[in-house]
């Protein structure tokens, strides 16, 4: 479960205004999962390109083709640690930029979609119709992140959490929130 944190623990950014009386109840951004890529391109692909420059001494090949695929080896390692990192930061930069704000009067949502662009949305917790958590694939399962869909009283505007962790319980926040449980 979620804890609940005092205003003074939520940093929100800068951007980000709050009426007179509300505070915030939880700021959420997307799981570390989305990270995943990078570190692999960045650590995995070279670990295997340098392990494949020692594995080509027991392979019969000519002396030539050794050393050109040796060099191809360790520059294609290179190469992709450089590519792994600055999708990192790229990815770090997205993250960074995404996040999502439940206070005690509304669902901020900000989506950093590229350099240039971004999705903000937010909606009144009295809008809020229909909350549901979704965890999709084994991966999400053993990780621990999911989507939360919130869906808000138009007829087919669907706010979407995406890539948090621990979906359910942020599900049972918004809906403790916006009051849609009877106590």
């Amino acid at each position: 479960m979620i804890k609940h944190s005092s205003v003074e623990n939520i940093n929100l950014p800068n951007d980000v205004e709050l009426e007179p009386n509300e505070h915030a109840v939880l700021m959420v951004r997307q799981h570390w999962f989305v990270f995943r890529d990078s570190f692999l391109i960045m650590f995995f692909i070279p670990f295997v390109l340098l392990s494949g420059v020692f594995f080509l001494d027991y392979i019969d090949m000519s002396s030539l083709l050794r050393n050109i695929l040796g060099v191809v080896f360790l520059y294609g390692s290179g190469v992709m640690f450089f590519l792994g990192i600055l999708m990192f930061i790229w990815r770090l930069y997205l993250w960074y930029g995404t996040y999502y704000i439940i206070t005690n009067r509304r669902l901020i949502l900000v989506t950093q979609r590229g350099a240039f662009s971004h999705d903000d949305r937010e909606t009144g917790l009295i809008n809020i119709q229909d909350v549901q958590a979704s965890v999709d694939g084994l991966q999400a399962s053993l990780y621990g992140y999911g989507n939360v869909r919130i869906q808000v009283s138009s007829e087919d505007a669907q706010l979407v959490l995406e890539k948090v962790g621990k979906p359910r319980a942020v599900q049972h926040l918004i809906i403790r929130e916006a009051h849609l449980k009877t106590k």
